[in-house]
């Protein structure tokens, strides 16, 4: 196995701008209900932040999304 093959073993790019923008605002509407700013559950704000973070790294492996 070459050095070249073992560095795209996973390649990744940046996330398009649509998923950036949703992700986007169910983190920032995650941090306000966590935070206490907007009155939302904690479970649903933990449960938002994770969303959100799942999305860009999905955003960030996968070419369609």
């Amino acid at each position: 196995m070459t050095r070249r093959s073992r560095r795209n073993w996973l390649p990744t790019r940046a996330p398009r701008k649509g998923t950036l923008i949703v992700a986007r605002i169910i983190y920032f509407a995650g941090l306000s209900g966590w935070l206490g700013v907007v009155p939302l559950l904690d479970h649903y704000a933990t449960a938002a932040l994770a969303f959100a973070g799942g999305l860009l790294i999905l955003g960030a492996l996968l070419r369609d999304l």
